[in-house]
């Protein structure tokens, strides 16, 4: 797996471009594409989330019986409320700090792979970037999880829990809606990519992929034409 430190950068500004052809373009394009796709649905960061998914809803449940303790008045209980909270604080921060770097290089990842996408579209060069199952892997879990949450949210409501665990009970179903969101934010977002690099082109929409047959291509912003000539006189050929 590529570090993200590795990763391909977003694609240059128009006028630092070095791709004189269109096929030059799509392939840098596919090998960007690629490297970046392959870490933004890694199955190790699934599984990185509902780890630090599981460990954040402990912490939760540490910090809630840590509180009930704390307001009970005796010392025992008050010496035991102290050690749920040190215990909850252990759980929750590290689990929180790491979702949030990894929702920090998911956001850059993700916009590095929208840019390199608008470049052009090529549905031939889509092997070669698309992650077979990856998506799949991060929406249906991600869908369980969710379904859960709110479960255990409607249950938190609606049912006769005492007092003591409602708290628990809405907190994680709170935490499992969240991370399940995430996930299938991610997943989306990928079948996004993927629909429209198969999406045809027609001509009678009037919408930005609709082209003339005698009008140039608008989707690389490179100035190619049909014929494969650029504005600069280089053949994509």
């Amino acid at each position: 797996m590529t570090p993200p430190n590795e990763l391909p950068p977003p694609p240059p500004a128009p006028d630092e471009r070095p791709w004189k052809d269109r096929a030059g373009l799509l392939d840098e394009r596919a090998r960007a594409m690629g490297a970046l796709a392959r870490w933004y649905l890694a199955p190790h960061r699934a599984l990185l989330l509902w780890l630090s998914t599981l460990v954040f809803a402990l912490g939760w449940s540490l910090a809630v019986s840590g509180f009930q303790f704390l307001v009970k008045g005796e010392i025992i209980e008050h010496v035991l409320g102290m050690i749920f909270l040190g215990l909850a604080l252990g759980a929750t921060v590290p689990s929180s700090l790491g979702v949030a770097s990894g929702i920090r290089r998911d956001v850059f990842v993700g916009a590095c792979l929208r840019d390199w996408a608008e470049l052009e579209r090529d549905p031939q060069s889509l092997p070669h970037w698309r992650v077979s199952g990856g998506a799949l892997l991060w929406l249906g879990p991600s869908i369980v999880l969710t379904c859960l949450g709110l479960a255990l949210g409607g249950f938190a409501v609606f049912s006769d829990v005492g007092t003591e665990s409602v708290g628990t009970v809405a907190g994680i179903g709170l935490v499992f809606v969240a991370a399940g969101a995430l996930g299938m934010a991610k997943a989306i977002d990928y079948y996004r990519l993927v629909s429209r690099e198969l999406r045809p082109l027609r001509p009678d929409t009037g919408g930005p992929d609709a082209r003339r047959p005698d009008a140039p291509r608008p989707d690389s912003g490179y100035g190619f034409s049909e014929d494969g000539l650029s504005d600069d006189g280089f053949c994509s050929d």
